[in-house]
């Protein structure tokens, strides 16, 4: 039986906010590298690692500007009296750090041993203090699936990023000119945000609602900067063993990497956090993340071979020849990209159990581990150790220890694993094709389009009857209410 609502079913509700979450990330992710490879080709790889440390200190703040506050939203019944609450919560928090950021601009360039990052890093600053006004109208349009909507701000947001960065660069500034297209993307997407929900900023502070949606979200907080610390501490190794102009071929690469984690993991999550949190009973909801696996790591799958394979004629042919010695980096990264995808669900599906000590516990153990793994991996190997040393860790550490969270809500490990197994299996022959093909000449445009083809016949169209009836499966669950006081 299928719930309706005076909206439509909730499945036709997340069936559409899946679509344009997927379709706008997408088109997202193909303008950001459209404009990638336009400033490849106007800044050197030193200018842009300057702007890569800033980036690196900003991705780790704007993670912890969020508090886990609008998953806390996205997951109450009824967010409109905590509203006002989590904006105070929210906004102190995102000028606290954006100050810190500036203030202490210095010694964090320093301690990537790039002091010329000092300016970038203060304007970077400011759009970490913009940040807070985006959790609330936000939260609201991702609890009504409002995927069409997001995507049209974050649109503009990138539109005005683009137009202030490619006209100072153009102008002769070199990177602060990214910098300051970062706060004008950051700008348009609060004020867009409040003219769609139709709202103003709100401010207003309840202790007892304070403390119960800080006792959700600081482990959630907490787990969400060593996610990012993770990603980024990678960036400092990088820095302090191999020089700035290292770096850059790094995050050249680590960004390629993330497609597909950019287009699947950023759409998937917007609608799974209120999907699972809506999810009638435990027995549902853990129904939906077992049949959600297998089709989402075969697609990951897909997306990871492709990357690796091409690696060399992908960098070179987008990017330029003096951007080559990033493919190194990339084939492993790849791998890694693609099993974030699906680490990024198992997350997000905890979140919404409730177990955001569980992921922060997780998260915990994946720093412990990696930091002293990727120093060993970056002297010895360089950036193919970068690349490498983060499949390791995640196979080693991580996975082991997501599975023994999702037992404890109910989710047997073999239940995850079975499935996930079929097109783990099926990569292994089309990844050694690949292989076999990327070393055989130096067109890079021919090898390419070989290991495109490749990947589609060996492994795609092999998996495209089974994938389809593990998606339909999924397409038939029993869908969730959803809660009252939702807005359209």
């Amino acid at each position: 039986m299928t719930t309706t609502t005076s909206h439509g079913t909730v499945a036709g509700r997340v069936s559409r906010g899946l679509c344009w979450g997927l379709g706008g990330t997408i088109a997202m992710r193909v303008g950001s590298v459209l404009f990638g490879i336009l400033v490849a080709r106007l800044v050197a790889p030193a200018e842009f690692g300057v702007y890569a440390v800033a980036l690196t200190v900003w991705a780790i703040l704007s993670t912890l500007a969020d508090l886990g506050l609008g998953a806390d939203l996205v997951r109450a019944p009824d967010m409109e009296p905590r509203a006002p609450t989590v904006a105070s919560i929210g906004l102190g928090v995102s000028v606290a750090l954006g100050t810190t950021m500036a203030l202490a601009a210095e010694p964090i360039a320093l301690a990537f041993d790039s002091p010329e990052s000092v300016g970038v890093i203060r304007l970077m600053a400011v759009s970490i203090a913009v940040f807070g006004f985006t959790i609330v109208p936000s939260a609201r349009l991702t609890r009504a699936y409002r995927q069409g909507a997001l995507f049209g701000i974050n649109a503009l947001g990138l539109l005005a990023s683009v137009v202030v960065a490619l006209g100072l660069i153009l102008g002769g500034v070199g990177a602060e000119a990214l910098a300051c297209g970062q706060i004008a993307c950051q700008s348009v997407i609060a004020v867009g945000l409040f003219i769609v929900t139709r709202t103003v900023p709100r401010l207003g502070f309840d202790p007892a609602l304070a403390r119960e949606s800080l006792a959700f979200c600081l482990p959630l907080a907490a787990a969400n900067l060593l996610s990012w610390l993770l990603l980024s501490l990678d960036n400092l190794i990088v820095s302090r063993t191999l020089g700035p102009e290292q770096l850059g071929l790094y995050v050249l690469a680590f960004n390629i990497s993330s497609w597909p984690m950019s287009a699947l993991g950023a759409a998937i999550r917007v609608v799974a956090l209120p999907a699972f949190s809506q999810a009638s009973s435990p027995q549902v909801r853990n129904r939906g993340l077992v049949l959600c696996i297998a089709p989402l790591t075969t697609v990951a799958t897909l997306a990871s071979l492709g990357l690796a394979g091409a690696a060399v004629p992908l960098v070179t042919l987008v990017y330029g020849e003096r951007w080559e010695p990033a493919a190194a980096a990339l084939t492993g990264l790849a791998v890694f990209g693609g099993v974030r995808v699906v680490l990024d669900l198992v997350a997000t599906f905890l979140v919404a159990a409730g177990e955001t000590r569980a992921v922060l516990v997780v998260q915990v153990a994946w720093v412990v581990a990696m930091v002293p793994a990727m120093i060993v991996g970056v002297a010895r190997w360089g950036l193919a150790g970068a690349g490498w040393t983060h499949v390791v860790v995640v196979a080693v550490v991580v996975v082991p220890l997501y599975l023994r969270a999702l037992a404890k809500v109910g989710v047997r490990p073999g239940d995850l694993l079975r499935p996930a197994a079929v097109p783990l299996l099926a990569a292994v022959p089309a990844a050694i094709v690949c292989g076999w093909l990327a070393g055989l000449g130096s067109n890079r445009l021919l090898t390419l389009a070989a290991v495109a083809v490749a990947v589609l016949l060996l492994y795609a169209l092999p998996l495209l009857r089974w994938w389809r009836a593990r998606f339909t499966q999924l397409r038939r669950l029993e869908p969730a209410p959803v809660p009252e006081g939702t807005p359209s």
